[in-house]
């Protein structure tokens, strides 16, 4: 399916990559309809607190969107102050720019979702709830990951504080093996879970120990608590195609193996794909260039933080405060010599791991049916 210019394109999913492409489509002037099989933008969420990342390269994110034609009204705060912490000693750091953008989840007011269905409402683009894409019809596919396995998952809640404006990531086997807990606080909102790339079951046990460490000992208000979760996915390998889909964000197995952050990721993809309707550009190709060192640099970072583990958190202290946060996280995430190296040989090491990672096949979608429910008790 080409996208002629004499029907519209259609786009399955409304979420950040399809939103993104189909406001891409619309700015060129092209007739652009979105199929939603939910009832709601962001129905994934439910006011999440997320972070928007300013490290993987190529500037500043929101400066990345406007170059897109990606209206940045949503609420996006700038974090540039941050805490690292494994449950006794704090480590607190400056940036000089934002390390990344706070930003809101869901169906709710000042959330990205709602900002980029308003925007592609406002370009013309037809949006339909409740109403699935059937199969082999969409000129490109943001669906998410279409039922797969879940590599991560987190839980946590949201709730009103007057405690200030803060982001702290915690490093704690007890509460995240293999993961990472945060707390993020933005005008007065705020929101603490725990990310596990393990042990599942054990997820809200996780949680409430995160949940003492980040929120009960630093004497944080808590007020009308409301759970959230979620799920993570990604591929070793990017799947550019269904059919004659192209596919984007998560649908393409975009994410970051490493600490899951996907937002940036989605949004280029989406955008991506919206040139290649314009352009007849060879999509699988620009996403190939574009995205599938991103996927090695995951699988590379993955494979060396889990080989680490004796003494992986005094290995990130001492490597924060020697080059600097942003430097650092700048450095892990362009791919250099080592990751090329590292990737095949992590590969092997976590296949057995990561199953639905590596198994391209349909048959991993199986087990997306035993992922446990990630609403916070």
């Amino acid at each position: 399916m080409t996208g002629s210019a004499n029907r519209p394109v259609r786009i399955a999913g409304a979420g950040p990559a399809g939103l993104a492409a189909a406001i891409v489509l619309a700015r060129a002037g092209r007739a652009v309809e979105v199929l939603e099989r939910r009832s709601r933008c962001g129905a994934r969420f439910s006011g999440d607190l997320q972070g928007l990342e300013n490290w993987s390269g190529g500037g500043d994110a929101l400066a990345e969107f406007r170059a897109l034609g990606i209206t940045t009204d949503f609420h996006a705060a700038p974090c540039r102050h941050g805490v690292q912490t494994d449950g006794v000693r704090d480590d607190a750091f400056a940036f000089d720019t934002p390390a990344f953008y706070i930003v809101k989840r869901g169906d709710v007011p000042g959330s990205l979702d709602r900002a980029l269905a308003a925007q592609a409402l406002a370009l013309g683009v037809d949006i339909r709830f409740d109403t699935p894409c059937p199969e082999g019809t969409a000129d490109i596919e943001a669906t998410g990951p279409r039922g797969r396995a879940p590599f991560a998952i987190d839980t946590g809640i949201v709730f009103e504080t007057d405690a200030p404006d803060t982001a702290i990531a915690l490093l704690n086997d007890d509460a995240a093996p293999g993961g990472y807990a945060y707390l993020l606080v933005t005008g007065g909102y705020g929101c603490c879970c725990t990310m596990l790339f393990d042990d599942f079951p054990s997820i809200h046990r996780r949680f409430a120990l995160a949940r003492e460490l980040l929120v009960e000992r630093r004497g944080i208000a808590v007020r009308n608590p409301r759970a959230v979760g979620g799920l993570g996915h990604v591929r070793a390998r990017g799947s550019w195609w269904s059919g004659v889909s192209r596919c984007v964000g998560e649908a393409a197995g975009l994410q970051d193996f490493l600490w899951g952050f996907g937002i940036r990721l989605a949004v280029r993809s989406g955008a991506l794909a919206a040139e290649s309707v314009l352009t007849g550009a060879d999509y699988a190709a620009a996403a190939e260039a574009a995205f599938s060192p991103r996927l090695r640099i995951g699988v590379a970072n993955r494979w060396l933080w889990e080989h680490a583990r004796a003494g992986r958190y005094a290995l990130v202290r001492g490597a924060l405060h020697a080059a600097g946060p942003m430097r650092l996280l700048g450095w892990m995430h362009r791919e250099h010599w080592w990751h090329r190296l590292v990737a095949p040989l992590g590969a092997r090491g976590l296949r057995t791991r990561y199953p639905v990672v590596f198994d391209p096949s349909a048959a991993m979608r199986a087990a997306s049916a035993a992922a446990p429910d990630t609403s916070a008790a």
